[in-house]
């Protein structure tokens, strides 16, 4: 995939507008990201150097959190920016730090425009800035003002370049890319967590896997089915337990066989409610996907932090910001964010 490069972006003595992925719970104790560690902040840190290192005049971060209904003071971007801060500080140094200028915006989500993909909403934003950078590969697969309006009226007003993906939004695209691009068979795709909207794209992935393993809550409203595709591509939905919190040994056991044959898996989101302590079906599942010899890509703030406390994490051999991002990159190949730097 055909990203512009920020190599080829001149910033020196521009203002820079750059999305990260701000989306991330503060641990008040320790100023970390409670869903992943500080993983999603420091994910671009290599960015903001390149970019102070550039020569540019000001960086000015957007970003969303949660889904607030107008302003909410605990879903304020306060917290997130100063421990953003604090990591470039340890990172860069303070001086260095201090040469860029950097501003976090308040949530871009306080207004309305920003989730309506409001061209008027971008407009407002493109006034501040003389560049676009999208480093928020985690939010790629929103139709927001931020993702996708924004760099098109950005380009609309200029007729250089002006527009680049960040160094960790190309990461991330070319490690997922594997998946697409003639992955080791069999492909098995492990869907769990909380969130119910992953169902719709259980279908889609199926045309890349040869399995997709279904746990969390997901089971309630999916049924285990095979359909041919060049021999036969399955879903298996676990039994969960009577209080479906978690999913059975059973199924747990089945899904170890699964993947003990597996070239390629894919994990998004645990198999049972882990904040509850419901802890069994989900590091059965993450230890066995540790001890493949297949290439393992993992995503989610729920995935990275049960890896997190398994310590499991460095026998993945790519952890992606993204948890629905990545699962809709992989199923579409592609992500409205992505489309609109094009």
């Amino acid at each position: 995939m055909n990203l512009p490069p920020l190599q080829y972006l001149d910033v020196k003595n521009k203002r820079v507008l750059l999305r990260l992925d701000l989306d991330v719970t503060i641990d008040k104790d320790t100023d970390k990201d409670s869903t992943g560690d500080d993983f999603r902040l420091r994910a671009s840190v290599t960015t903001i150097k390149y970019l102070i290192e550039h020569e540019c005049k000001q960086i000015v971060v957007l970003g969303h959190k949660g889904r607030p209904n107008g302003l909410s003071a605990s879903l304020s971007l306060r917290p997130v920016g100063d421990a953003l801060m604090e990591i470039l500080k340890e990172e860069l140094g303070e001086e260095t730090v201090n040469k860029g200028h950097i501003f976090v915006r308040e949530n871009l989500r306080f207004d309305e425009g920003e989730e309506k993909n409001d061209i008027n909403f971008a407009k407002e934003l493109a006034k501040q800035g003389d560049v676009y950078i999208n480093d928020a590969f985690g939010s790629s697969h929103r139709e927001q003002a931020s993702i996708v309006a924004l760099p098109e009226v950005m380009q609309s007003k200029s007729k250089s370049k002006n527009v680049a993906a960040g160094f960790h939004l190309v990461e991330e695209v070319r490690a997922l890319s594997k998946v697409l691009t003639n992955p080791k068979e069999p492909v098995v795709f492990v869907i769990g967590g909380g969130k119910m909207d992953k169902a719709f794209l259980i279908d889609k992935l199926l045309d890349r896997a040869d399995w997709v393993l279904v746990g969390g809550v997901l089971p309630q409203k999916t049924k285990s089915y095979c359909r041919e595709k060049d021999g036969k591509a399955c879903v298996v939905a676990a039994l969960l337990g009577s209080n479906k919190e978690d999913i059975t040994p059973d199924s747990a056991k089945n899904f170890t066989e699964v993947i003990k044959r597996a070239g390629t898996i894919v994990w998004n989101g645990p198999m049972g409610d882990v904040d509850r302590g419901y802890w069994d079906g989900t590091q059965i599942i993450a230890e066995s996907i540790a001890n493949s010899k297949g290439y393992k890509v993992v995503g989610g703030g729920d995935t990275i932090k049960a890896l997190k406390e398994l310590n499991l994490v460095e026998r993945m051999d790519y952890v992606s910001t993204g948890g629905g991002a990545m699962l809709q990159f992989i199923a579409k190949g592609d992500l409205p964010g992505l489309k609109a730097l094009r």
